[in-house]
């Protein structure tokens, strides 16, 4: 019985398709056959990843492949400092940390470079004070070189999706030095934001 209901439910719906014969127009396809170039433009040929890669294995390598070439000697700058930080830091809180150790051992072998120099000045506490305060300032600069280096890691992978923005001539922003008067009548120097969309 279910089976003669499905096979009338099945005549019933195919009974009531309606179906058209072919039309003898034709589609006029001069309009889409025309080929007017490639209609996705390329923007950028610029892998942000590639970038971000290139930079964290070396630094400034991937602002160069970036085109922005002008970033490299900024890159190295801020390396060439900390590294000289942290080398002079280094060394200072090893000078401190030999002298402390002289002091506290009763070696006549080992003595205290900075009691020699400036003798009454730096006792057992200062020494330890000053070997805290390099050692400390030592890694705080390895922290901020860290960060500097990741920075770097970032500003290559962000610049790489930055190029592939494409830039509208008709807005413009112009920034430029004005003076304002404030309530009392006194000039308060500033800057003026121009925004033109064209």
């Amino acid at each position: 019985m279910k089976f003669k209901i499905l096979i009338l439910f099945f005549f019933l719906l195919s009974g009531s398709v309606v179906s058209y014969a072919q039309d003898s127009y034709k589609l006029d396809t001069g309009f889409l056959n025309q080929d007017s170039g490639n209609y996705f433009k390329e923007i950028s040929k610029v892998d942000p990843a590639k970038s971000a890669i290139l930079s964290a294995v070396l630094p400034g390598l991937g602002q160069a492949y970036n085109g922005q070439v002008f970033k490299v000697p900024f890159i190295y700058g801020g390396f060439m400092i900390f590294a000289h930080l942290i080398r002079n830091n280094n060394e200072i809180y090893h000078s401190f940390r030999n002298s402390y150790i002289a002091e506290l051992d009763d070696r006549p072998d080992t003595e205290n470079r900075f009691e020699m120099v400036l003798p009454g000045r730096f006792s057992e506490s200062s020494l330890k004070q000053y070997e805290d305060r390099f050692h400390r300032n030592r890694d705080y600069l390895a922290l901020i070189a860290t960060a500097f280096y990741l920075i770097n890691v970032a500003d290559a992978y962000i610049s790489g999706h930055l190029r592939e923005f494409e830039i509208n001539e008709s807005f413009s922003a112009k920034i430029t030095p004005s003076i304002q008067f404030s309530p009392e009548r006194t000039p308060i120097g500033g800057f003026t934001l121009k925004v033109s969309l064209r």
